[in-house]
This record gives C-alpha cells, structure tokens and sequence, in this order.
C-alpha cells in the first residue's frame, strides 16, 4: 500500500478548541501536519487540556487531512486511571480508526494499544519519549508522599506491561535516546534526537556574551524534575567581570507551587532582581527571539528524554550547558558541541557557565559545532523516516477499492 493511501491513527499530546478550531502542542502539531502531507489522512485521538493549560496548545489542525477526536479533559494520569473502562473504550477506538497506530510517548494504560492492535492485524509505531522510571524519583512533584510513592510504583508496572506490548504487537519503535530504548528492552529501536526544528529556522551568529551582561536562558516546563533550583543556587556562583541574569522561558500553570517555592528561593539567594521569569513562549519567531537575545542556554534537567530546546537553541547559534540524564548524551558531547555537568550540583554548573562566559575560542567553537551537528535532525527528516516505516509496514496491505 502507497503511504498517500494510508489512515493513520495517532495520539501523544493533549488538544484544546481555540476560537473553533483544535489546536495542539507545536512540536506535536508541525509534526502532524507534515505527515499528512504525505498520507491519506491524520486522525487524532487526545484528552483535552484543561482551560488554565491551554496556553501551550497553540498550533492550529487547520488541515483538511487531521481529523481530531476529542477526548474528555484531563489534568494528569491519576484522572484517567479512575476511569479505566472509558479508556480503554478510547483506545479501543483509536486503534480501530486507522490503517496504521502511530503512539508518541506514554500514557495511563498505553500498552493496551498494542495488544489491541495485535489482535486486529493492525501495525503499530510506538515513539518512546521519556524515561518515566527516572522522571518520577527525580523530584517531588507536590502530590504527597503516599500518591507518589503509588505512581513510582505504578510506573514500574506500566513500564513492564509496555515491553510486553511492544513484543506482542510486533511494533517499530523510536526511542529518544539510548536510555529510553534500554528501558523498555528494545534493540531494534531507532534512537533519535528529538527535533521540531526545520532547515528555514536555523541562525547563523558567530559569537555571544560580548555584551555588557551576560543572559542566560532556560526554556521548559516550570516543574520539579526540571532542576532549575540548581541553576538559581548557580547563579551566585558565577564569578564574571559583568552582570549574569536569567531568564527563564516555560509555563508554570501545572506546577504553580513550584514556581513560588523557586521564586522565594531567588529571593533567599539575593537573585530576585536578576532572574525573569517570562511564561509561555509560542514556538517560533516569538521563541526564536529570545534564544537571539540571549547568551547561553542552560539546562539543569533532573531527567529528560533527548529534549528539543538543546537542538533548538544550537540551531539557532546559542551554546548550551546541560546536565548529563537521560537522553541528553545522545543529542550533546560533553566539549564538542555544548557542555555537560552532573544534575544537582550547583558548583559544577556554575564552573560551566564561567567557563563559556570567559573562554572565547571554546565558546565560538561550541556555537560552530552544535548548528553543523543539529543540521541533520530537522522534522523533516523525522516525517520522512516515518514515511519510510509505514511504507515498509503496509508494502503487502493491498489498497482499498
């Protein structure tokens, strides 16, 4: 079968209805909207975001070939496990709906997909995004100690019933990074760097910190596993001949505790008035422009998958600093093109900061390697690898009459 005359079934990100019309998460949606160009139709099944997080759903469905099929909101995991006939209803749907399962990322129940899928000859490419294995332990995230530690557990028999599910249903796998695909004991899986970044989005800039302060970056999520306690402990840290601000770019909707427990943390530090916290930026220009603007990119992460700002800001001429978790090898090399640091050591990663801010030729070199090395992994490339494996998947499917 041709793949313009596949239905792909899909889920991995929340959706939410903007002035009529369905909108997603960027990195979802520009993802979405190039694989239909190249199959017959798109049909997504997704939990709706709730109102307060709706902000990060603004990239439009506006093609004819996306069809969306909404699911109930839903806040996080624990809402969804307390229904668990209803999802499975949903997932029932979704696994009916296409030729082809395409699953990005994990999900309450998620490996019921692939034994539905089994069951109905149906092929499945499961995207691996994130360990959640070392997500959870890495921080705590407010629910209380008794419902975190039941997640920690119920994450291990998620995990499991997943391996279990990518065997019975035979899927192809893409994983972010080696750590993912060693998870879920997958030795075939393709391991990538994922990337919302298209050739048209790349800046050239020969140098930064030349002017009269330094500014840092972080961009991501507001949340406890995201480390940011350590770099605002860094920031006193830093022993530069200017200035260092920070600011810090992500929505803190989800999590606002955290975010009011790190901007008392400032103040304890005496970097209140060197740290702004800027909410939400859409991808794109209003994102480009504050990677432009800044001088370093800083990623303190407890755990992450292979995250899209480290190709993002490369792209984009911006050095990173990084913490050494998950994925993030797979996308940096420690002094090649950026520099990794161990997650919660605030010395360490003031060190790094210093050590960009004061070593020209290292920081020219950084910036140099880390656009040349991001260059090959834009969307685009990541549509036609997937292009390829429901080409390969459906070779002997003959097309509908």
């Amino acid at each position: 079968m041709n793949p313009q005359d596949v239905d792909v079934a899909v889920t991995g990100y929340r959706v939410a209805r903007r002035e009529g019309v369905w909108c997603t998460h960027p990195a979802f949606g520009l993802l979405l909207t190039l694989l239909a160009e190249r199959v017959r139709s798109i049909r997504v099944h997704a939990p709706q975001m709730p109102e307060a997080l709706a902000t990060e759903c603004d990239f439009t469905l506006d093609d004819r070939r996306i069809s969306v099929f909404p699911w109930p909101v839903r806040v996080n995991s624990i809402g969804a496990l307390r229904h668990p006939l209803r999802l499975l209803r949903q997932y029932r749907a979704l696994v009916s709906s296409g030729d082809v399962v395409f699953l990005r990322g994990g999900g309450p129940m998620i490996w019921s997909c692939h034994w539905m899928a089994r069951r109905t000859g149906k092929p499945v490419i499961h995207w691996l995004i994130s360990n959640p294995l070392a997500a959870l332990p890495a921080a705590q995230r407010g629910y209380g100690r008794l419902v975190e530690f039941a997640g920690r557990g119920y994450a291990r028999l998620d995990a499991a019933m997943l391996r279990l599910g990518l065997r019975i249903s035979r899927a192809e796998v893409i994983a972010n990074g080696r750590e993912v695909a060693a998870l879920y004991r997958c030795p075939r899986a393709k391991v990538i760097v994922s990337s919302t970044i298209r050739s048209s989005d790349f800046h050239d800039r020969v140098d930064t910190c030349t002017g009269p302060g330094v500014r840092l970056l972080f961009v991501g999520y507001v949340r406890p596993e995201k480390g940011i306690e350590y770099l605002l402990r860094a920031i006193p840290l830093v022993r530069a001949a200017v200035p260092v601000h920070l600011a810090v770019v992500g929505s803190w909707e989800e999590f606002p505790a955290e975010k009011d427990r790190l901007a008392r943390l400032a103040g304890s530090l005496g970097v209140e008035d060197r740290v702004t916290w800027l909410g939400h930026r859409a991808f794109g220009p209003g994102l480009f422009s504050q990677m432009d603007a800044s001088d370093v990119l800083v990623l303190p992460s407890l755990s992450e998958g292979t995250p899209r700002v480290l190709v993002e800001s490369r792209a984009r001429s911006l050095p990173v600093v990084a913490t050494r978790v998950g994925g993030v090898p797979d996308s940096v090399t420690d002094g090649v093109d950026g520099l990794l640091v161990p997650p919660r050591d605030p010395d360490v990663l003031a060190q790094a900061i210093q050590r960009l801010i004061e070593d020209g030729e290292l920081r020219r070199r950084l910036i140099r390697e880390g656009r040349r090395r991001v260059q090959g992994w834009t969307v685009d490339a990541f549509v036609e690898d997937l292009v390829g494996l429901i080409r390969g998947m459906t070779a002997n499917v003959p097309p509908p009459r």
